[in-house]
């Protein structure tokens, strides 16, 4: 029972800051022991020689360079895509978009795009079909609209929901 007790006094001396050493390679693939201090609660990562896992594995990247280069609208994603306007012509709609290129595009229902295709069109918006391919699950189709003043669309229905 003492030693317990005892123990028990002496274990914030043990929480104190402790010295922890960093291997850092040194000149010419030695490698020095560089000591830092930590404090309580803080939290050192010493590789050691792994890939750190809180590194983004995507960093420098771009999901551009790894799909197939496809001139045109078939070859952007729907998400890099902007509606800037809606036109109603010859009995349908056209819907005109703007791409990371800063470039107009005239589409119509069942054009496609690089991850989907234009599946339905009014007034004030544009749906697209997105095909997702999930590991295990094979292939999923999502709905995804984008509608020509997104602010006012939330605000509408910031308004209803009051």
């Amino acid at each position: 029972m003492r030693i317990l007790f005892a123990l028990l006094l002496l274990f914030p001396f043990f929480l104190q800051a402790q010295e922890v050493p960093l291997d850092v390679p040194g000149p010419e693939g030695e490698e020095e022991v560089e000591m830092i201090s930590v404090q309580p609660g803080e939290f050192v990562y010493n590789p050691e020689g792994r890939r750190d896992p809180f590194w983004n594995l995507l960093q420098g990247k771009s999901v551009k360079e790894n799909r197939e280069a496809i001139e045109g609208i078939a070859g952007l994603m729907i998400d890099e895509l902007e509606l800037e306007g809606i036109v109603f012509a010859a009995g349908e709609f056209k819907a005109l978009l703007k791409g990371p290129d800063t470039r107009p595009y005239v589409v119509g229902i069942g054009d496609k795009v690089y991850d989907g295709e234009v599946v339905a069109m009014d007034k004030n918006s544009v749906s697209f079909r997105k095909s997702l391919t999930v590991a295990l699950a094979g292939q999923k189709d999502r709905v995804i609209i984008k509608t020509l003043n997104p602010e006012e669309e939330e605000e509408l229905h910031e308004q209803s929901d009051n």
